[in-house]
């Protein structure tokens, strides 16, 4: 009986309990492709002309040269490319909002400034 219950590797059950050791990693994750997302190139290419309109223009032209060339990409099946490209154009987006912004903000704080510094002057 001691000979039916030895395991493999030639060691005996303790206590006459064989431990069995299970991996998981196969039955939690399915062995599915990862989807690839989907780039909303509208979006995009509104954003782009939004900051062309509400940004600084050279900006947000480049944007939109970017936008341009990361929907061409995609339509070719060039995801990566793609991507790259669409990452390159929401970047120049939001510098060319963010510009125009810092703008609007900072001119009036320096003529404010400029005109207290003209009156201590006096």
């Amino acid at each position: 009986m001691e000979e039916e219950m030895e395991l493999r590797n030639g060691a005996p059950p303790r206590d006459g309990v064989e431990t069995i050791m299970v991996n998981m990693t196969g039955v939690l994750e399915p062995e599915t492709p990862t989807k690839v997302p989907i780039l909303h190139m509208h979006r995009l290419r509104n954003l782009a002309i939004a900051s062309i309109i509400c940004g600084c223009s050279c900006t947000g032209v480049l944007a939109l040269i970017y936008a341009i060339k990361a929907s061409e990409k995609q339509k070719a099946g060039s995801h990566d490319s793609a991507v790259f490209w669409s990452q390159k154009s929401r970047r120049m987006s939001w510098l060319s909002i963010s510009i125009w912004v810092s703008l609007l903000i900072m001119v009036p704080l320096l003529v404010m400034l400029i005109s207290y510094i003209i009156s201590r002057a006096e």
